[in-house]
């Protein structure tokens, strides 16, 4: 059965509506758009990366000179396609205008003869500049370059950055003076490789540690009840990693596995599950630039010298009794012997 044809009206609506969206089209308020969202991007990048210093991050120090190499460029950018965009406008006005020519033809012959040849022209001419419009867009966009992606690129590590630092605010661990964190993530200590006997957490690496800590509901049923356990499981110096080894692990390769040995601390071997996304070749890449110093030169927050003297110099055994005193924890000014009381001032 075929299907019934629109009414001569119905046509004429259908074109309307057409020919109205041309106008968003032919004037490119898309491009234009885009032009100030991506503006508004960049402008606002050096205050996030302003925040994340602020916190201590003192890592990914090309992400300063990389803001200012997109803000040159989409300067340049943002010239030759307002250029661009202008004499594609002004070259497609044309035939929108000529469109409009057509439509009072149409009315004049509304319920006269002809008023169908009228119609296939508005028709075809509509069709014509609709190509017209979205080539001369594609043209203008092809100028953007990479520059849109790479802002984009740009927000999702300063997002990243973010998260490894909420974690951090809400971890239960002690941090050295000087120690600065790289990364943050979900993981799961493979300690028994029976899977939810296992403890998940987060996995810390700064510049001085690997550290998991423990951080999940244990116990209860179905989801309902259980206790919230959080606490440092173990942590290891980055310069005790002897070799660390991705793979890739169970149905489909899902499990992203790091295998770790270690050349002192509590255990020779230890493997985590990296998760949320993570690849764990990605992040052994990762760990191996810590543990070689490679990423030192990332470093835009240079390490106190003050504070490092501090903590070299700080003592290891108390003055008063001799038993081995705990380690100098960031923002501490004094440690106190838990043997016999005594404080000592740093």
């Amino acid at each position: 059965m075929s299907s019934q044809q629109p009414t001569w009206e119905e046509r004429i609506e259908k074109l309307r509506t057409r020919y109205t969206q041309l106008q968003g089209k032919i004037g490119m308020e898309d491009v234009t758009r885009k032009l100030g969202d991506t503006a508004t991007e960049i402008a606002g990048l050096p205050g996030e990366i302003e925040q994340i210093r602020a916190r201590g991050y003192a890592f990914a120090g090309y992400l300063e000179r990389k803001v200012e190499v997109l803000a040159e460029q989409w300067g340049e950018v943002r010239q030759q396609v307002n250029r661009a965009a202008t004499e594609e406008i002004a070259r497609v006005q044309e035939q929108f205008e000529a469109i409009g020519t057509l439509w009072k033809k149409l009315e004049a012959r509304w319920s006269g003869q002809g008023r169908e040849i009228v119609a296939e022209q508005i028709e075809r001419a509509i069709g014509e500049l609709e190509t017209a419009a979205d080539s001369a867009r594609k043209r203008v966009e092809g100028m953007y370059g990479q520059v849109p992606q790479n802002v984009q690129q740009t927000k999702s590590q300063l997002a990243q950055i973010k998260r490894y630092l909420a974690l951090v605010d809400e971890s239960t661990a002690s941090w050295n003076p000087t120690e600065c964190i790289v990364l943050a993530v979900e993981a799961e200590w493979v300690a028994t490789g029976k899977g939810k006997e296992d403890p998940d957490g987060v996995l810390y690496l700064t510049d001085q540690r690997l550290i998991f800590e423990q951080k999940e509901k244990v116990g209860g049923r179905f989801g309902f009840g259980g206790e919230k356990v959080q606490s440092v499981l173990w942590d290891a110096p980055v310069g005790a990693i002897s070799e660390a080894v991705a793979e890739d692990k169970g149905l489909f390769g899902r499990k992203d596995l790091v295998h770790l040995k270690l050349s002192a601390g509590d255990y020779a071997d230890l493997t985590v599950e990296v998760k949320s996304g993570v690849d764990s070749k990605w992040y052994v890449q990762q760990l191996n630039r810590v543990i070689t110093g490679e990423i030192e030169r990332e470093r835009a927050i240079p390490v106190d010298e003050t504070l490092a003297e501090k903590v070299s110099a700080a003592p290891t055994a108390c003055t008063t009794c001799g038993a081995v005193l705990p380690p100098l924890a960031r923002g501490m000014t004094e440690i106190a012997c838990e043997y016999c009381g005594t404080v000592i001032r740093i």
